[in-house]
């Protein structure tokens, strides 16, 4: 009898010295899962922590382009950022085009800019840009003036030039003095090709285009670009930022500063 509960006991106590190793190896793994991923989420704070900074640093750096008359290219941002740090960048006008959210139905209905837009329909809408008064519906002003409790809406509202001429096409070019019902358009493209460059002034392309320096096509088409996306890579983080050119408020064709208006950090190991 004695022998029995002897085995009986030693079988007991076995299962529960298997049963404690298994807990304890269970809660050893559970512990180590745990510290992984606690280490990976601080990883990836680490990691949005210096994207952030990046991001900060280039909105620092570009504030220099509003000394500049003319955004002639995207060299002139990257000369700039890659001060910041050695990523590769790639730099984009976002606004030089039609915004269809903001600009008036008029215009959309031209028959020169509807012809551009059905032949360049994946290219021709751009997705940012500030509202330009003369060229809105009455009904968008008076929604954002609802929207604003009837306030100040500068600068989301401001009479800056939308387009960048160095950054529109041919056909948007083309599209746009037929808007305005300029004459012999072929002839003024090539010569504004010929003498567009870094100092070209609106007096300079007045006398191209043979028309007034107050003419209103230059209400619409100037020389710098008002939104600019930037989106590079660092080890553990794929980035973007758009920002802004905020105009000065008593002479809205010059900038004032730059200002950050959208961000995306995307860590390569999965969102915080």
């Amino acid at each position: 009898m004695k022998s029995k509960e002897s085995g009986f006991s030693t079988a007991f106590a076995l299962t529960v010295i298997f049963s404690l190793c298994v807990i304890t190896l269970s809660f050893a793994m559970i512990v180590n899962a745990n510290e992984k991923k606690i280490n990976s989420y601080k990883s990836a704070v680490e990691a949005r922590k210096k994207a952030d900074a990046i991001i900060l640093d280039i909105e620092k750096q570009i504030q220099s382009l509003k000394e500049y008359s003319s955004d002639i290219d995207e060299y002139q941002i990257r000369s700039l950022v890659s001060d910041v740090c050695n990523y590769d960048f790639i730099v984009e006008d976002v606004s030089t085009g039609i915004n269809k959210n903001f600009i008036s139905s008029e215009i959309l209905e031209d028959e020169s800019v509807r012809q551009y837009i059905i032949s360049n329909e994946e290219t021709a809408f751009s997705e940012y840009g500030w509202i330009n008064p003369k060229f809105t519906d009455k009904a968008i002003l008076d929604e954002i003036s609802l929207d604003f409790e009837n306030k100040n809406t500068f600068p989301l509202t401001n009479n800056t030039p939308p387009l960048n001429i160095q950054f529109m096409t041919d056909d948007f070019i083309m599209a746009v003095l037929g808007y305005f019902k300029i004459k012999n358009r072929e002839q003024k493209l090539e010569r504004i090709r010929e003498k567009l460059n870094g100092e070209t002034s609106s007096k300079e392309l007045a006398e191209i285009l043979e028309i007034s320096e107050n003419h209103a096509v230059f209400d619409l088409i100037g020389f710098k670009t008002l939104f600019w996306k930037i989106s590079f890579e660092t080890d553990k983080c794929g980035c973007s930022a758009v920002f802004a050119a905020v105009p000065q408020k008593d002479n809205q064709k010059k900038i004032d500063r730059y200002i950050l208006v959208e961000k995306d950090i995307a860590h390569k190991g999965g969102s915080l």
